[in-house]
């Protein structure tokens, strides 16, 4: 039996508060954006869904008093993996280009490596087996991008152009599986289960 907090019912409100600024981002990133280049709306909706899944739900996790001590700091290492990367991740996309493809990649596998050798037993907030499938996923994007766009010049977004068609089909077919996988699992996460 899982007790219900109320404070929970702001996830999905923060996780569509993400998703409205990354669809500002990509409108701003394609009008005005110096840094990184055009960006489709496949991947600026794919950014939402990464930042959704690999930074808001695991730190929002971290905090949840419902969770064993045990869960919550598995959650927690995981969150802060994501936070070291973006702290190491930023200064070299916007000040030397020296970030590249295979950096993300192999983070992406020590932290989902870590996570299944942390997990103890059942997995109390049902949310490994989506996680595994969102790094999979952005793990294969940046290995599709590596063969096609180029970080040490700037680029890093896939934009709407027909050298990123593909990219971008299949970060449809992704967007079309995990987002509604998304859903389900924050509506299971809210919900209230007093009952048996």
């Amino acid at each position: 039996m899982r007790s219900h907090s109320t404070h929970r019912n702001f996830l999905p409100i923060s996780a569509l508060a993400m998703v409205l600024l990354c669809v500002v981002f990509y409108g701003w990133q394609n009008q005005y954006g110096v840094v990184g280049g055009g960006i489709s709306l496949a991947k600026a909706l794919w950014l939402a869904t990464a930042l959704v899944s690999l930074f808001l739900i695991p730190g929002w996790l971290w905090r949840d008093g419902n969770l064993s001590r045990f869960e919550r700091t598995r959650y927690g290492v995981f969150f802060a993996g994501y936070v070291l990367r973006a702290v190491i991740e930023m200064p070299l996309l916007l000040f030397t280009y020296e970030w590249r493809c295979w950096h993300g990649i192999a983070h992406n596998a020590t932290m989902l490596a870590l996570l299944w050798f942390m997990r103890r037993g059942r997995n109390e907030a049902k949310f490994d087996g989506l996680l595994t499938l969102v790094i999979l996923a952005e793990s294969l994007n940046a290995w599709m991008f590596s063969k096609v766009g180029s970080p040490q010049t700037g680029i890093y977004f896939a934009d709407a152009s027909l050298a990123f068609a593909r990219i971008n089909i299949i970060t449809w077919i992704e967007l079309s599986i995990l987002i509604p996988l998304l859903g389900f699992w924050l509506r299971w996460y809210v919900k209230p289960t007093n009952q048996t």
